[in-house]
């Protein structure tokens, strides 16, 4: 009896057990469904982003220590930037044509019916500038907004990376360290993509989608003979204009080094710099690019860095790079694409 008694209990301990289990099979399959069909939301983990590496420095930057860049760093900032940016074609009253198979970034450009030069080209707000040409300094013309550099990407040498960190531009694609030059551009891994992995300059170029590059480089070569320095820059050239046909290629000059750094006896001087910066202009001229005479807008009136905007006579301290800035949007250029 004491037998059959503690099976009874046994049983109605199971029926008591048993809608409570089949309800949690039932709440188990109901979460598998909703979970693996998206509707919860998976748990998102996020990993540490390694620290950037400094490359070599030759010569030394300016004293402040960098930030970190990173690739998405910058993509992100691009997304809050305004968006193919059109310059409005203006004119000053004389008879135009509006001609259908003239655009550029989606709007007519209005070219005087009675003008028969082989290029077009317009400045930043869309003025006219008949007189330009291939291989000429670009002129001076009203300032543009940053936006008119939201679908560019600059690269360099140490003078670009402190052009990207100091100058407040942040609407551009910006790759450039330090010691890099028109031969290990190709092979130097300098730009951090994220979870550990570097590409080279010319990787991450690819991977945009630009319609101006601007370059600067040559401080890192200055001691190559320039028919060599020549050579390798327009071999470069025709390496980004492979990657970014579209794009429209400005050849930025070096910039000057102070009095004293220029008369030290070092091969960092003011007249081999100047000597450096014809061999750009004459390659912009070759090879259809236009090249921005940044030089002027960091010298005095001898031509030389100012005393005291430098701890090293080469890199300008952080506050001077909004002049260079300044430059870059007073001096536009745009090929009117046939």
């Amino acid at each position: 009896m004491a037998a059959y008694s503690h099976q009874k209990k046994t049983h109605k301990r199971y029926r008591r057990l048993l809608p409570a289990l089949l309800m949690g099979a039932v709440l188990g399959a109901a979460f598998a469904f909703l979970y693996g069909n998206g509707v919860l939301a998976r748990p998102v983990i996020e990993l540490p982003v390694p620290p950037v590496t400094a490359a070599p420095i030759t010569p030394a930057p300016t004293p402040e220590a960098p930030p970190t860049v990173l690739l998405a760093d910058k993509a992100g900032e691009k997304d809050n930037a305004p968006k193919n940016y059109a310059p409005l074609p203006r004119w000053d009253g004389r008879r135009v044509e509006v001609r259908e198979d003239v655009k550029t970034w989606g709007v007519d450009i209005l070219i005087p019916a009675t003008t028969e030069t082989r290029c077009r080209f317009i400045d930043g707000n869309g003025g006219l500038m008949p007189d330009y040409q291939w291989g000429m300094p670009v002129p001076e013309s009203e300032p543009v907004e940053d936006a008119f550099f939201a679908d560019a990407v600059f690269i360099g040498n140490s003078l670009e990376q402190g052009f990207m960190i100091y100058s407040g531009l942040t609407v551009a694609d910006m790759f450039a360290t330090q010691s890099i030059t028109v031969d290990n551009i190709y092979y130097e891994e300098a730009v951090n993509v994220g979870n550990g992995e570097y590409i080279t300059i010319l990787d991450a170029v690819a991977r945009g989608s630009y319609r101006k590059i601007y370059v600067m480089l040559g401080l890192n070569e200055i001691s190559l003979n320039t028919e060599t320095f020549s050579r390798l820059y327009g071999k470069l050239i025709d390496e980004l204009r492979r990657l970014q046909p579209d794009a429209d290629v400005y050849l930025q000059s070096m910039t000057p080094v102070s009095a004293r750094q220029s008369g030290s006896g070092s091969v960092f001087n003011n007249k081999r710099i100047r000597e450096y910066n014809e061999v750009i202009r004459l390659l912009a001229e070759e090879k259809q690019a236009h090249y921005v005479h940044v030089y002027e807008s960091l010298a005095d009136e001898e031509g030389n860095l100012p005393s005291g905007w430098s701890h090293d006579g080469i890199h300008p301290y952080s506050q001077h790079y909004s002049l260079w800035l300044d430059y870059l949007k007073t001096h536009t250029v745009l090929e009117v694409k046939r």
